[in-house]
């Protein structure tokens, strides 16, 4: 039992490898190093390089000079496959080109020799105290980035829940407005894709297409609250009738004002019936005033509108719908959208 928990001790220390072709300077070194370190020994590069493969060390410590494989060659092999040992290296003479180079291809420091015993464990234990501070640090990283990827895991799962929940009330809504106007459900999805052709007819960006086609889905939310006899009521509706009616932008905002990531349908939702002109509802605003997004939705809406019979009318040709958008573009409607349909960009058919 004692000579196991000898050998885990022996193995815990930290390993140190000396290359020299020299037997004297290699084992000086190695005397040196061994009651503090477990230090192996190598002969020449090749030899040193073929026990770094077999058992990676904390730090080399390896001669400038040798047969075969010089030492400024070997640190390039080294750190080239093992980037993450130290390495100190040992020269007969010093000079400034010497240690340009060593520095320049990954050398911890040099020493010269005859060399002093203390300046070996000094240097020694200040290299393998950076080769520690760096594996810490890469430790550091490494938990990092195990924790951004589990933040990011989590922040897709949560996406995921969002858009299933938005997707389920928006749903939701939809059978809401179909509970209460079967005309406004079927419609309402006619529009969105009539919006989503227009919308990449103009280049809008993806991200704001589908936002387009969420908000047309949902615009006439605001029925709900209107009276079902006014919504079905077949004939002319009278001022105060159409007062009311008038008033479901509004009151689709405000639904919509409570559910966060239904937030970017409300501009369609509130200006979806403002006019071009300015005689529209509920604000008035004019032109470009009116967000794009209900620009566009607002030509899909009377389009999908005039195609489509009603109790009280049947639905307009397409010559009749071509000509009704010709006469209103830059009044009711945005001349460039409605151009998008009128140069056959979109077909109705």
């Amino acid at each position: 039992m004692f000579l196991l928990r000898e050998a885990a001790f022996v193995d815990s220390r930290e390993k140190i490898l000396v290359i020299d072709d020299e037997l004297a300077p290699r084992e000086s070194i190695r005397m040196v190093l061994k009651d503090q370190y477990t230090v192996s020994t190598a002969t020449g590069a090749f030899e040193g390089m073929d026990l770094l493969n077999e058992n990676p060390v904390d730090l080399v410590v390896m001669d400038i000079k040798m047969p075969r494989m010089d030492g400024i060659t070997a640190l390039q092999e080294i750190k080239k496959l093992h980037p993450d040992i130290e390495v100190i290296l040992l020269t007969a003479y010093a000079s400034l080109e010497t240690a340009r180079d060593a520095i320049r291809f990954g050398a911890f420091d040099y020493l010269i020799k005859p060399f002093d015993k203390d300046d070996v464990l000094l240097v020694v234990e200040k290299g393998l105290k950076k080769r520690r501070d760096n594996t810490g640090l890469k430790l550091e990283r490494d938990i990092l980035l195990d924790r951004a990827s589990y933040l990011e895991e989590q922040v897709t799962k949560a996406r995921g829940n969002i858009m299933t929940c938005y997707e389920g009330t928006v749903n939701a809504l939809i059978l809401t407005i179909d509970a209460k106007d079967h005309y406004t459900y079927n419609h309402s999805n006619r529009v969105a894709k009539l919006s989503s052709l227009l919308a990449k007819e103009l280049a809008v960006p993806d991200k704001m297409i589908k936002e387009i086609v969420n908000a047309a889905s949902i615009h006439d939310i605001g029925k709900i609250g209107i009276e079902e006899n006014i919504l079905k009521k077949n004939g002319k509706l009278t001022l105060d009738e159409y007062t009311e009616i008038k008033k479901h932008p509004a009151i689709g905002a405000r639904i919509v004002q409570s559910v966060p990531f239904l937030e970017d349908a409300i501009p369609v939702i509130l200006h979806h019936h403002e006019r071009y002109d300015g005689k529209g509802y509920p604000n008035g605003i004019t032109g470009e005033q009116i967000p794009l997004s209900a620009r566009i939705v607002m030509v899909a809406d009377a389009v999908d509108a005039m195609m489509s019979a009603r109790p009280y009318r049947d639905a307009l040709t397409i010559n009749k719908v071509l000509s009704e958008l010709q006469e209103n573009a830059g009044t009711q409607f945005d001349p460039e959208i409605t151009n998008v349909i009128l140069k056959e960009r979109v077909s109705l058919v």
